[in-house]
């Protein structure tokens, strides 16, 4: 099973390109395939009036800085995704080259901005399913039909409780749209409290329930306090938690309705250590019929034997079989 991880940068960066990049490095460092940033444009957020407008008009950059983080993401081979929240940050999306984009849940309704990330040549796109409601997400998927749509479950509560995060739900959207929408997967957006036991488990919950991209804040240091740091782990942590994750995709593995499930080689030993050898119970005479009453399963040294009873029930013997005798296909 492939999984793809977001290191989440959001507005970590706080407007300070030096930041950003090191926040980039880091994710790639950590073993992110992804590293996302928020693209803000404080009009686009907001009006002047609205309390975090001067926040958000501190984290804008110039066009020329997010082409050159889009440069330094193909030197550490690592994917650049964008949050957007209008046209403005759209096209500038596009024009760096950014790998995806993602619609945060304020967008889920913004048919305006749907229909232009529709037309845009942006290829991918994370669709932030906090707080949607299930016909808000039908009308997202119709509109942005001829995208790579990928559904992120989960939203930041400062903190997220453990029952809020409603991991269920990825199981749900997967049946749902699965037929309808081939090029729609689920994955989720992590917010664990990095104090808690779940910082790393929470995610492979997820996993388990289908999602096959997760997003987790990552931070420079979260005694720094920098934005976004509630959710966030630092680098160290963040590559214990990528290692913890992949293991647990390896881990979930690529079962398939066959007769064997797919079962892999070790497993196949395993099944042929295991299996105990088709035996008599107690002397049995030449011609016999065999049945349940003369045959048992027992381990044994002999090296060309049954271990399946059905294919040996209702067989005559060829030959006198002694009591504890591995039965052969050379006696029936």
């Amino acid at each position: 099973m492939t999984i793809e991880i977001i290191a989440e940068l959001a507005q970590g960066f706080e407007g300070n390109p030096s930041q950003a990049k090191l926040l980039m490095k880091a994710a790639a460092y950590s073993g992110a395939n992804a590293a996302k940033y928020q693209m803000v444009f404080a009009d686009e957020l907001a009006t002047p009036d609205y309390k975090y407008f001067a926040l958000f008009k501190s984290l804008e950059m110039a066009d020329d800085v997010w082409h050159g983080l889009a440069s330094y993401a193909k030197e550490l081979n690592i994917q650049l995704q964008l949050d957007i929240f209008g046209t403005k940050s759209l096209s500038l999306a596009e024009q760096v080259g950014a790998y995806a984009i993602k619609l945060h849940g304020t967008d889920i309704a913004n048919i305006g901005l749907l229909n232009e990330v529709a037309s845009s040549g942006i290829g991918k796109v994370l669709l932030g399913a906090g707080g949607a409601y299930l016909d808000e997400l039908e009308q997202a998927l119709s509109i942005l039909s001829n995208k790579e749509v990928v559904i992120l479950v989960g939203f930041q509560g400062y903190p997220t409780a453990n029952q809020d995060n409603q991991i269920s739900r990825i199981t749900l959207l997967i049946q749902h749209f699965s037929n309808k929408y081939p090029n729609v997967s689920v994955g989720f957006a992590d917010h664990a409290l990095p104090e808690s036991t779940l910082r790393y488990a929470l995610a492979s919950v997820a996993i388990g329930a289908g999602a096959t991209v997760l997003e987790k804040h990552l931070t420079l240091g979260k005694v720094m306090q920098l934005e976004d740091h509630e959710s966030a782990l630092n680098p160290d942590e963040f590559l214990e938690f990528t290692n913890t994750i992949k293991d647990c995709a390896r881990a979930l593995g690529a079962s398939v309705l066959t007769e064997n499930f797919g079962m892999t080689d070790s497993e196949q030993r395993y099944r042929k250590m295991i299996r105990r050898h088709v035996v008599a119970s107690s002397d049995i005479t030449s011609g016999t019929q065999l049945s349940t009453s003369h045959l048992s399963l027992k381990r044994t040294s002999s090296e060309t034997v049954f271990t399946d009873l059905s294919l040996v029930y209702h067989k005559k013997l060829k030959r006198e079989v002694k009591m504890n005798t591995a039965i052969s296909p050379e006696d029936i």
